[in-house]
């Protein structure tokens, strides 16, 4: 079973469509995966990036690209603060982030590669036009968007750019579980060897993070202080803290935060 983040959902959607027996009753593992992709060969953020332009190319297309969107709060449809990780086989310097992908709001919500299209749109919000209008000046035409449902540490998606509309949607339909397999192993890899940028662990107090910890555990306030030895109020103003440093809604989303963040685990 996946130890690394609830993907379990996920993966039960990408072998729908064939029989569980195909893969001895049981849904695979990360080992597993990362075996079957190759991953396991990557110790380093350059590997990574080998492994992705490798994988693109493998597939008809000329580049891609790792976005690991974490707990983002989204507004008005549209993610603009950074991502947790990202990697470029084009090289971040050459392509850097940029807010206004319009794949990625439809990351949150799916479960199955889909085909993105560099079209102007005049239905879409002026940063999501102003991003494929960079894309088509790079001349690119169409690609692929792989989502990774990762529950604990926030949605990811790969993002295979180049080539036609019509070989982008013939691919996302027919290579639909391969893909998803393969999101999912580098997702997991990239976790593993990527920092998460503005780690959230450098402006939490020790005390922050436990209190978080006992929260995603499922703790209640008071037994939360138990355990600490302080006051439930005492406990409360951490939360506070927590939420204030991290830019979150409230208690839940700041331990979504950290979790995603990787500062706790459970």
């Amino acid at each position: 079973m996946f130890a690394d983040g609830a993907l379990q959902h996920q993966v039960s959607h990408a072998l729908h469509a064939a029989p569980m027996a195909a893969w001895g009753g049981e849904i695979p593992s990360v080992a597993w995966t990362l075996a079957g992709s190759g991953l396991e060969t990557c110790h380093s953020p350059e590997d990574l990036n080998s492994k992705l332009d490798h994988c693109a190319r493998a597939h008809g297309f000329s580049g891609g690209r790792y976005i690991h969107l974490g707990h983002r709060v989204q507004s008005r449809g549209l993610v603009e603060r950074p991502p947790l990780r990202f990697v470029s086989s084009l090289g971040v310097s050459d392509d850097p982030w940029r807010a206004g992908d319009p794949a990625a709001p439809k990351i949150f919500v799916s479960f199955h590669p889909f085909e993105w299209s560099s079209r102007d749109d005049l239905e879409l919000p002026d940063r999501q036009r102003a991003w494929l209008s960079v894309e088509r000046s790079r001349g690119v035409e169409a690609g692929i968007a792989i989502p990774v449902q990762d529950y604990l540490s926030g949605p990811a998606y790969l993002s295979l750019l180049g080539g036609t509309e019509v070989k982008a949607a013939a691919i996302a339909r027919a290579e639909a579980r391969h893909l998803t397999f393969l999101a999912i192993a580098f997702h997991c890899r990239a976790k593993a060897l990527l920092p998460a940028r503005d780690d959230p662990a450098s402006i939490l107090t020790d005390r922050e993070v436990n209190c978080l910890r006992y929260a995603a555990s499922g703790a209640s306030l008071s037994q939360t202080a138990a355990s600490l030895g302080i006051a439930t109020r005492t406990v409360e103003l951490y939360f506070a803290r927590a939420v204030r440093k991290l830019g979150a809604l409230n208690r839940i989303h700041a331990v979504a935060l950290a979790l995603s963040a990787g500062v706790i685990q459970i």
